[in-house]
């Protein structure tokens, strides 16, 4: 059993994080909710050991002496979270941008790497419920945000550790799999002793079978309750189910970044038979053309090619030069320059956030936006701050410019990123799991902007996501990769819809 009793974490010099009363017992299940910003993560870093206690208690019975990976509270406590992900990540560029490096090192962090020393039992069942397998070889930087993810929930199970913390393990994964993950949550928590934590974003996200049902506000552990009580309560269902937004106008860019393209009626993006093969093809005589006023949402598996298809569109694939492909008017491997692809599309994705390192403020991020840059190298005029300013008060930052991006939480930092890419509206949007960690108001939010934007006519729309209530409004095709019978291969369906809008 391990215990908080009146337990405070210290955050920084200004911030406590605070635990009064917490029992976690063997076989505990407990899922907490929190808006964004509300303390989330702080309280799974503190629940984590990773934060030093500065007043109470927190205390583990039956605590062996000096047991091995041990955090400083004398307990093992093994946590999930994006900002894990994010530091793996760095570990791994920083060693294959060292002077001197070894073959090895060049090659990077493989996905098995990260499963070595643990218990094997657990490291397979994990991967067998899970379908790892074709992972494993693989570097971590080539996975996508969902493999990923998925390879951090293997480690921490191998760990068996007294505690579990997952830290919204199903934002970035396919229905599938946050299936799969489900199942497994439930599985530990009727057949293992250790006790979880999981903090979450959707109601679909929280288990059928559970102990206790929370709510984290103002960096504490607010609420604890059975799960009917709780969710009668009016906070409880104003973070799960967002009521109607009032109408939202955005700003508007300045004339100096609006974008002329050479030919207006021509297609925004072209991708002529295009052909990308890894371990398998992944894009096999692929013809995709989004034209003005074309809104695709992109649906498929994690795994199956979504990222790439977008990567050959931002040209971040280097085989787009070995392909026919034409954006923008361009066409790639014709001497153009890479910013005169940028400026013409905003974007948001998990591989985006991942690489947005810099400790830039707030105000600095949205202002890159203009600029297409991570962190802010130019002297932004007063219409540009103006419109910057004007973005952060529509989602609710407008007192915190100046705080470092590192500071935000995950949820606040995407939405960070969300108003980057749509800054300038540019002739394309590029928009891969752009909800991912929102809470309901902030998702509600977002679609209303990408509707806006839809409605106003000057700005085409890729979206991915792997949730079907999260495509805004006036999406009129659909790309979607279909699974094989093979289990291995897809093939992609394209399909014209008739756009949905708001009553």
């Amino acid at each position: 059993m391990l215990t908080f009793s009146n337990a405070k974490f210290r955050l920084s010099d200004e911030l406590t994080v605070s635990i009064d009363a917490l029992q976690l017992n063997d076989h505990d299940l407990i899922v907490l909710l929190g808006h964004n910003g509300s303390g989330k993560t702080a309280l799974a870093r503190a629940l984590a050991g990773e934060l030093p206690l500065t007043s109470g208690e927190v205390k583990l019975e039956g605590a062996e002496s000096g047991a091995a990976e041990t955090n400083a509270l004398g307990y093992r406590a093994k946590l999930v979270s994006f900002e894990g992900q994010q530091e793996l990540f760095e570990a791994d560029y920083n060693m294959r941008n060292s002077d001197a490096t070894t073959a090895k090192e060049e090659q990077g962090l493989l996905a098995q790497d990260l499963l070595e020393g643990l218990d094997p039992k657990s490291v397979h069942e994990a991967v067998v419920a899970l379908n790892l397998a074709p992972l494993l070889n693989r570097p971590i930087r080539t996975l996508s945000g969902g493999e990923g993810r998925k390879i951090l929930l293997a480690r921490a199970l191998g760990a068996k550790p007294d505690l579990l913390i997952f830290d919204c393990p199903f934002d970035a994964l396919d229905v599938e799999s946050r299936k799969q993950l489900l199942e497994i949550i439930g599985y530990i928590h009727k057949f293992y002793r250790e006790p979880i934590v999981l903090i979450v974003n959707r109601p679909d996200e929280i288990p059928a079978e559970l102990t206790s049902l929370g709510l984290i506000s103002d960096l504490s552990l607010a609420k604890l309750d059975t799960r009917d009580a709780l969710l009668q309560d009016p906070e409880a269902k104003a973070l799960l189910y967002c009521g109607t937004l009032p109408p939202v106008a955005l700003p508007e860019p300045s004339a100096q970044f609006a974008i002329k393209l050479t030919d207006p009626n021509a297609p925004i993006v072209a991708l002529n038979k295009v052909n990308i093969t890894y371990d398998r093809p992944v894009l096999k005589d692929l013809t995709f053309i989004v034209n003005p006023g074309d809104h695709w949402q992109i649906v498929g598996p994690n795994g199956a090619g979504k990222s790439t298809l977008l990567s050959l569109i931002t040209g971040d694939n280097p085989l787009v030069y070995v392909n026919d492909v034409t954006v923008f008017g361009y066409k790639r491997g014709n001497g153009e320059s890479i910013w005169d692809i940028k400026k013409c599309y905003g974007c948001v994705s998990g591989a985006l956030h991942l690489d947005y390192r810099v400790s830039s403020p707030v105000l600095h991020v949205v202002l890159s936006g203009f600029y297409d840059s991570i962190g802010l190298y130019q002297q932004p005029g007063d219409h540009e701050l103006a419109v910057a300013r004007a973005w952060l008060k529509l989602v609710g930052l407008e007192h915190d410019e100046m705080k470092s991006f590192k500071a935000l939480s995950f949820g606040q930092q995407r939405m960070l990123l969300i108003v980057r890419a749509l800054v300038k509206q540019p002739p394309l949007l590029i928009l891969d799991e752009p909800l991912q960690g929102l809470d309901a108001y902030g998702r509600a939010l977002v679609r209303s902007f990408i509707t806006y934007i839809i409605e106003r006519g000057k700005t085409s729309i890729l979206f991915v996501s792997h949730h079907e209530e999260d495509a805004p409004e006036g999406i009129n095709h659909r790309l979607t990769f279909v699974r094989d019978d093979d289990g291995v291969n897809y093939h992609i369906v394209q399909e014209t819809l008739t756009p949905s809008h708001p009553d």
